[in-house]
């Protein structure tokens, strides 16, 4: 990276689940590309009793279990940077100890440290990590133009007034230029390549509105099941899992004016002028516009309550009170245990066909421009062309191509996330306004939510039908 000033990452929850399978296995990659700061330390905090050194061993055997491809030499070489603290999160005198661990780091370096600080925990401990990182003077920075940052990985609260009030708390304590939100599907190669597709194509740029489009589809489907996470899974849900972000930014970026530059500032007004245009649902239109559903053999998951009414796939169709989009609706679905892993976006236009052309004489249909993100990032437009033989019918033909598959995407999201909050780059981080925009929506539905019954569908299948 080429940076003289000296950095400590701060892993809380650094044994956890998250730091083993993403973390770890993206920081060695921007270590062997050289995307690190020339000096860096990356300390890691949990409740397990550990020393340094086994600390060292374990993010060695993270590694290898990943499948990374680097040589034992550079494993070793970046395990050296590692080091270890045990405490626990509510504790004071853990963050006093790691104080003291990060104070020393810098009295060895001779000057202040860059401080980033990865919260890789369950979200109930945001809270008091928040007040203790504070109270504690961790992010204390000095005149020297070292910072402090702070990066909180989603959900970001669990409704509207949980949001606002972990809100409340996070930006009492540091700036806004100090916290990083992550909703690290904003990272991936193939949706930062949106926009590009939307305002780099003459094609696609001018008829993208209401006079043209019939309607949006977003759709997000696993093959995975919840994967041995009931406990956390069964206290959030579908809908705040991927519906609350995910999704919703994916909304967004379709709908979004184009912004005055491609700096963080300009992208993130856009973004939060979609958001906050999001219409509300009331009681009626939730009975109509959503939809709920549980895999079969969910409640018999560990950890998951018998009777648990926790949805594993939703959908629902959202209104946008923007003059270019009023009447479109957007349909947006996601859910787990499917038949095949697919993001895909699909914008529907309107049948324009006119004359010889007629839909009665000749079955035309709208074109359709297609958005695959995942498991391949891909483009397709269908449209309509003469049939071949005698007459003169139509038929839909797809132009398509493949960008890269998704081993090929580049550089990882969370390598993005990290690196990008190293370099104080918040283009794909939430701002406090999208957080809370978002959240208005979903709480919109959430209230609702025991009024709309819970569907069930079988695992491997395509989910319960409309």
């Amino acid at each position: 990276m080429g940076t003289s000033q000296p950095t400590q990452i701060i892993i809380l929850g650094g044994s956890g689940d998250l730091a083993k399978r993403k973390l770890i296995p993206a920081l060695i990659d921007l270590y062997t590309h050289d995307k690190l700061p020339d000096t860096f330390s990356i300390v890691g905090l949990a409740r397990t009793p550990r020393t340094s050194k086994e600390y060292e061993q374990f993010v060695a055997d993270a590694l290898t279990k990943h499948e990374h491809g680097h040589s034992m030499t550079t494993v070793k070489d970046f395990c050296s940077h590692f080091s270890y603290v045990s405490g626990s999160f509510d504790n004071t005198e853990s963050y006093q100890e790691l104080k003291k661990h990060i104070e020393a780091f810098d009295a060895e370096k001779g000057m202040c440290t860059n401080k980033l600080f990865y919260l890789a925990v369950p979200p109930q401990y945001y809270k008091t990590i928040f007040n203790n990182i504070h109270e504690s003077g961790l992010a204390d920075t000095c005149a020297d133009g070292s910072w402090a940052r702070v990066l909180v990985e989603k959900p970001f609260g669990s409704d509207l007034n949980t949001a606002q009030e972990l809100d409340g708390v996070l930006s009492s304590l540091f700036t806004e230029d100090q916290i990083f939100r992550i909703d690290h599907y904003l990272a991936k190669e193939a949706v930062q390549n949106i926009l590009s597709f939307r305002f780099a194509n003459t094609l696609l740029r001018s008829p993208w509105n209401r006079e043209h489009v019939e309607s949006v589809h977003i759709t997000m489907h696993e093959s995975i099941d919840i994967q041995g996470r009931g406990s956390f899974y069964d206290n959030i849900g579908a809908l705040r899992d991927v519906g609350q972000n995910h999704l919703l930014q994916l909304l967004a970026l379709i709908a979004m004016d184009e912004p005055k530059s491609f700096t963080a500032g300009d992208i993130r007004t856009k973004r939060i002028e979609v958001l906050e245009c999001l219409v509300p649902m009331d009681s009626d239109t939730v009975q109509t516009q959503v939809q709920r559903a549980q895999y079969q053999g969910y409640t018999q998951e560990k950890g998951v309550a018998e009777d648990s009414q926790t949805e594993t796939f939703f959908r629902f169709t959202a209104q946008l009170s923007l003059p270019q989009w009023e009447g479109v609706p957007f349909h947006v679905e996601a859910g787990k245990a499917l038949s095949k892993r697919k993001v895909v976006i699909e914008i529907h236009f309107k049948d324009v066909a006119s004359g010889p052309f007629e839909t009665q004489t000749c079955h035309t249909k709208g074109n359709m421009v297609t958005l695959t993100l995942s498991p391949e990032q891909a483009m397709s437009i269908t449209l309509n062309a003469k049939k071949p033989g005698h007459g003169y019918q139509l038929e839909s033909q797809t132009l398509s191509f493949t960008c890269r598959k998704d081993k090929q995407e580049g550089i990882d999201a969370y390598e993005k996330v990290l690196l990008d909050c190293i370099t104080g780059d918040q283009t794909l981080f939430t701002k406090t306004e999208e957080v809370l925009a978002s959240w208005k929506f979903i709480t919109s539905i959430l209230q609702n939510w025991h009024n709309i019954p819970l569907e069930t569908y079988t695992q491997g299948g395509d989910g319960p039908s409309l």
